[in-house]
């Protein structure tokens, strides 16, 4: 099987973000600027030699059986067969030989992830969290494979909470109805689209995602084109932080962050002379400088596409894996939220959450330094049998409430209810327009996809 995605052609690499007068739209700080062009120096050879390097531990680990290792290798290994031992393990949180404290367990993960004292980045590293392997063997930080400030997933737990109360006139869950019809005018025309076999990822999840994420950032149609080429080659974003990419994939990424940085700025410019109705907008009048503004659409991009039409495709798929679930959604449409939440909680599209501890902490009676990395296993945590019944069976009737982890993150809480919204329109139209749909092939996933489960095709058929 091969794992290279074929439409990221055309991204255009520049890192200027200024206006026509010359003032940046970003206000880019001196740290970031020299990073980017660190990553701009680095040739193949030193870049690819970090990404093995990072893969060979994981490998290392991986061979004494050490599950949350076994996770970052992404391969072949079953994850809810892994999630299941750690959440199982001796102690409700343990050190893997990767380094970081992991739990599957939800009582500790709903801690961790609420605990203030720890962050997506390390206190005493206040630039880029890029850590370079000089002393591999004795402390392999691999908590940031890469460095992804340039697309704001490394900012502080303080700038993403702005951003997010900035954005919630229109990303929050009271503007969601306000949406609704707009969502069911954009699946309604793709669900025409499809033929009677079709690929759900490249023919409905991905596109509408894609188109949705646009609209909301107000994307001329000029311009349409150039963020959906862009799209694809940042879904590896998130497995990118903690699983090393290829070196192709690697270079597409940082390449399609710099161009969505460039379009987004544009926009933002654009936007604060000429403000509308767009989320762009929405952040600088509530009053954010134009680097908020710009976080906010990066993040629509590198994040709200992919959270968004993962759920798509994790929805779908476990709803045709459940016969009775699919007719119980053809018989009540209602239930189109129920079957979203459940797959919130049964098949999260995010299945690691990482965390660093900004001082020595105490987490589950053990002792957690200061800089250490901790992780959540999301998707082992919502299968907890202490939390929920029949864990393993997935129920769109489940009553709401019963503290499913799923978007507790910084980045993917400020996309939850666009995420929501767009996946309950997607599994209601679906079973409206193709009653009879039904898998021709099982799920083809991305490899070295610890975080996502990203999915390359699935292919489906539908009655004529």
């Amino acid at each position: 099987m091969t794992h290279t995605e074929t439409d990221e052609t055309g991204l255009k690499t520049t890192t200027d973000d200024t206006t026509t007068d010359g003032t940046a739209t970003d206000e880019t700080t001196a740290a970031e600027t020299s990073a980017a062009a660190e990553e701009d120096r680095q040739t193949d050879s030193e870049l690819g030699r970090h990404l093995l390097t990072a893969r060979g531990f994981h490998w290392i680990y991986g061979t004494s059986g050490d599950p949350y290792a076994l996770t970052l290798r992404a391969e072949s290994d079953d994850p809810v067969a892994l999630g299941r031992r750690i959440r199982e393990a001796e102690t409700p949180l343990w050190q893997s030989a990767a380094g970081a404290w992991v739990t599957g367990r939800h009582e500790v993960a709903a801690g961790i992830l609420a605990d203030p004292r720890l962050s997506l980045r390390h206190a005493d590293l206040p630039g880029p969290q890029r850590h370079v392997f000089s002393d591999a063997w004795s402390n392999p930080l691999l908590c940031h494979i890469i460095p992804l400030d340039r697309a704001f997933l490394h900012a502080p737990d303080a700038d993403h909470a702005r951003w997010e109360r900035a954005a919630a006139p229109v990303l929050g869950a009271a503007a969601a109805d306000g949406h609704r019809k707009g969502a069911e005018r954009l699946h309604q025309e793709a669900a025409e689209r499809l033929g009677t076999s079709f690929d759900l990822m490249a023919d409905y999840s991905r596109p509408v995602a894609t188109e949705a994420a646009a609209t909301l950032l107000g994307v001329p149609e000029a311009l349409r084109d150039r963020f959906a080429r862009a799209c694809p080659a940042l879904e590896v974003a998130l497995d990118a932080a903690l699983c090393p990419q290829p070196l192709v994939v690697t270079r597409r990424l940082t390449e399609a962050v710099e161009d969505v940085r460039d379009l987004v700025g544009g926009l933002v410019a654009a936007r604060r002379t000429e403000p509308g109705d767009d989320l762009l907008s929405t952040v600088l009048r509530a009053g954010a400088p134009a680097e908020d503004a710009l976080a906010v659409g990066v993040l629509t991009a590198a994040v709200g596409v992919a959270l968004t039409s993962g759920l798509v495709n994790n929805a779908v798929e476990a709803l045709l894996a459940h016969p009775r679930q699919w007719a119980l959604l053809g018989e009540d449409p209602e239930l189109a939220a129920g079957a979203v939440e459940e797959t919130l909680r049964h098949a999260p599209p995010v299945r690691l959450e990482s965390r660093i501890a900004a001082e020595d902490l105490t987490l589950a009676g053990q002792d957690v330094p200061a800089g250490a990395q901790v992780v959540v296993h999301v998707g082992a945590a919502n299968r907890d049998p202490e939390v929920f019944l029949a864990p393993d069976h997935f129920d769109l009737t489940r009553p709401a409430g019963q503290g499913q982890l799923s978007l507790s993150g910084p980045h993917t809480s400020l996309f939850g209810a666009f995420a929501r919204l767009q996946a309950e329109t997607a599994v209601r139209t679906l079973r409206e327009r193709h009653p009879e749909l039904a898998p021709a092939d099982g799920v083809q996933r991305r490899m070295r996809s610890p975080v996502l489960g990203g999915v390359l095709r699935f292919t489906l058929t539908a009655s004529s």
